[in-house]
């Protein structure tokens, strides 16, 4: 099963602290703490999530997990991607993993909408990689993953 993505990264949430462990990059900062403020970074991609980009430093915009074992690559026009999803655009996110995967297995992902008692779970069948993943509301949601026995976390901001 493919999931979508939607998502903003340029408003804020409130609650919680910055991560200090990190790199100060803005999807660092974004995943560890309470805030949905941070941009997608247009900074290089991190040398482990290269492959595949004809770009060596592979500078597309990209959300790195709280501990920096996966990344969230944006495929989305200004970096913005929307819930519900643009008629004339896709929301896709690419996930890869620093850390080995096991084949077939899922990237399984609960996702919490802050301030509400709002959760949904998605997953996206073997595991990282293309995918488009659809929340139901707008706000910032933290999403928690989990894959091939491994675990991060991406908070992101879904615009309406």
């Amino acid at each position: 099963m493919t999931v979508m993505v939607a998502v903003t990264l340029t408003s804020s949430c409130a609650g919680g602290s910055p991560a200090t462990s990190r790199p100060k990059t803005a999807s660092a900062h974004a995943a560890g703490g309470g805030d949905c403020s941070a941009a997608a970074s247009d900074t290089p991609l991190p040398v482990w999530a290269r492959a595949g980009f004809s770009n060596p430093a592979g500078d597309q915009p990209h959300v790195l997990g709280a501990r920096g074992d996966i990344v969230a690559i944006l495929w989305s026009k200004k970096n913005a991607l929307h819930v519900p999803p643009l008629a004339h655009q896709n929301n896709k996110i690419l996930w890869v993993s620093r850390l080995p995967e096991r084949p077939t297995s899922p990237l399984k992902i609960e996702a919490i909408l802050a301030g509400r008692r709002t959760t949904v779970y998605r997953e996206v069948a073997g595991g990282p990689g293309p995918s488009y993943v659809n929340l139901p509301a707008a706000g910032c949601w933290t999403l928690e993953l989990s894959w091939s026995g491994h675990t991060d976390q991406v908070r992101l901001r879904y615009a309406a």
